[in-house]
């Protein structure tokens, strides 16, 4: 895998490690509750960020094959990209956003579904980032609906950051929720 897909895949693996991390041995029931009625559990935050990877997933292939098609030609910068999209990290951080009903968890799913469906959208990742090898990334865009247009690099980095925005959600979630 070229350098710069292979570290941001990096990063993108470490973040759903800490993420995994976090509910580790916790009880299957407790993953499955809503601290507030109006919150998500821990296994409808896992949903929402299976529909989010399996949408990250689907831009990057359609994206490439585009290019691709179009006679793009190969990466040749092995210039680290991972502070492209800090600017727009910080800005994250600090609001609370509405999901779109595109990514909206289905209510009361199973924690087992809710990670069964994880990997299963992680596989997709990483079979769109084999076929993605050695294309010039960040000159392939497509519009974030907040953040705007973001080149597939970054898409990937907010993959990253969007997890570990969602891992800190769940420890909140699990604080809230008696054992």
């Amino acid at each position: 895998m070229h350098a710069r897909l292979a570290e941001t895949m990096n990063y993108v693996e470490q973040k759903r490690g800490e993420l995994l991390q976090s509910f580790q041995g916790v009880a299957s029931d407790r993953l499955c509750r809503r601290a507030t009625p109006d919150g998500w559990s821990v296994a409808e935050i896992l949903d929402h960020l299976r529909m989010v990877e399996s949408g990250i997933a689907r831009i990057i292939t359609k994206r490439v094959a585009q290019a691709k098609e179009a006679g793009i030609g190969e990466e040749t910068s092995t210039e680290s990209v991972m502070s492209s999209l800090d600017r727009d990290s910080a800005l994250l951080e600090t609001v609370t956003l509405k999901s779109p009903e595109t990514v909206t968890p289905r209510p009361n799913i199973g924690i087992n579904e809710a990670l069964d469906g994880l990997r299963s959208s992680r596989d997709a990742l990483r079979a769109a980032a084999v076929f993605a090898s050695g294309v010039p990334l960040g000159e392939i865009k497509h519009t974030h609906v907040i953040l705007g247009e973001l080149d597939l690099y970054q898409w990937l980095i907010f993959l990253g950051q969007h997890e570990g925005r969602h891992r800190k959600q769940i420890e909140r979630t699990l604080k809230s929720i008696p054992e």
